[in-house]
């Protein structure tokens, strides 16, 4: 499963309506808009799904999409051949291990 139909999937399961959009960081493709007075919220949204998603400013609401690079749980993306980085997420935040930092010096 993609992150697009994983995220499309949260979103519809939660009553949330998914759009086409052409966002930064590369990403084409479903995203969810917020409504922060009448909802869902942007924490609303973020709740719903283990996607790693960013988010666009549009007034004072949200336009929410997942990263273009990112993968969930032990899922990658753009190819199944990637390493998926020890928290689980193809993201590049995983923190070090001190196995990491010793092999370093």
């Amino acid at each position: 499963m993609t992150v697009h139909e994983k995220f499309v999937e949260d979103m519809d399961g939660a009553g949330i309506h998914t759009e086409g959009y052409r966002g930064r960081f590369f990403w084409e493709g479903p995203a969810a808009r917020s409504d922060e007075q009448n909802g869902p919220t942007l924490l609303d949204i973020i709740k719903v799904t283990a996607v790693p998603l960013q988010w666009d400013v549009l007034n004072s609401n949200y336009i929410v999409y997942p990263k273009a690079k990112a993968g969930w749980k032990d899922k990658v993306t753009d190819s199944e051949d990637e390493e998926v980085e020890p928290d689980g997420y193809n993201d590049g935040y995983a923190a070090k291990t001190p196995k990491d930092t010793d092999e370093e010096d």
